[in-house]
């Protein structure tokens, strides 16, 4: 499976954020002819003081956008997280929406787990979905807060995702333990993981990028060997793989019945 993340410069302004991500997606198109899918950051546009203008309406400029891109370039998209009020919600939602390469909607995941200032200001998702990618594989998407817990994982895998597509911002202070949760989801599942980490600076904090594609030499079963492509740290870009998606399936297998029930184990504390 061909798969990308583009990792555009964050502008003050939204029309030259959408010039940024369909100039690098020509880039990207330009020196890998063929691409599967291709996800985008968490957080791609404009960040402002005033809360309401960080806002979409559901379906605005920024799915438009999106959808259009999926459809011109013949490609599936996943958009990143949009912010968008939706009609019969309180509080507004941070969602991805998958498009598929006629620029048709697929779905889209609300972000489960909300981190910090975005419990106060937004509404959580309640449901896990999972996406068909091709004729024999599936997908699910965890918004960047979602990857620090194992069960959002681990239920996607255990309901049939092959590979998690992962949006995030993570700013430049959690780099290191952003690094250990990818690296312990994906061999505690023995899944393969796209993560696509926003570049720029808002409200004094820098984001460096640096996303990862994490997949599995193949052959290595005991121990696993993780595969780990990075793309640009403190700069604009993309990062491309090519992710084999079927020995993974073996390696979760073995991994799987080595799986003790944790009902079945005593607990006991000893003063």
């Amino acid at each position: 499976m061909k798969v990308a993340c583009i990792q555009p410069t964050i502008f003050e302004n939204r029309t030259k954020c959408y010039n940024e991500i369909e100039l690098i997606l020509r880039e990207l198109l330009e020196e890998h002819k063929i691409c599967d899918i291709i996800c985008l950051p968490e957080r791609w546009v404009p960040f402002f003081r005033d809360s309401t203008q960080n806002f979409q309406d559901q379906k605005g400029d920024d799915y438009t956008f999106i959808k259009t891109l999926a459809k011109e370039y013949n490609i599936k998209i996943l958009s990143g997280a949009i912010w968008e009020k939706r009609i019969n919600s309180k509080k507004p939602t941070i969602t991805c929406y998958f498009f598929d390469e006629n620029g048709e909607e697929i779905g889209r995941q609300d972000k489960i787990h909300l981190y910090a200032y975005e419990r106060e200001h937004f509404e959580s998702g309640k449901e896990l979905n999972v996406f068909k990618l091709d004729n024999s594989h599936y997908f699910t998407i965890l918004i960047c807060y979602d990857m620090a817990f194992f069960e959002t994982p681990r239920l996607a895998i255990e309901n049939g995702a092959d590979i998690l597509f992962s949006p995030t911002q993570i700013r430049a202070d959690g780099m290191e333990n952003w690094k250990v949760y990818l690296k312990a989801r994906a061999l505690e599942n023995r899944v393969p993981i796209v993560a696509c980490n926003t570049f720029g600076k808002f409200m004094k904090r820098k984001f460096l990028g640096n996303s990862k594609i994490i997949s599995f030499h193949e052959g290595y079963i005991s121990p696993s060997k993780l595969k780990i492509v990075e793309g640009p740290k403190n700069s604009r870009g993309f990062i491309f793989d090519n992710v084999d998606l079927n020995f993974p399936r073996k390696l979760r297998a073995i991994r799987f019945k080595e799986q003790i029930d944790k009902n079945k184990i005593k607990v006991k504390t000893i003063n």
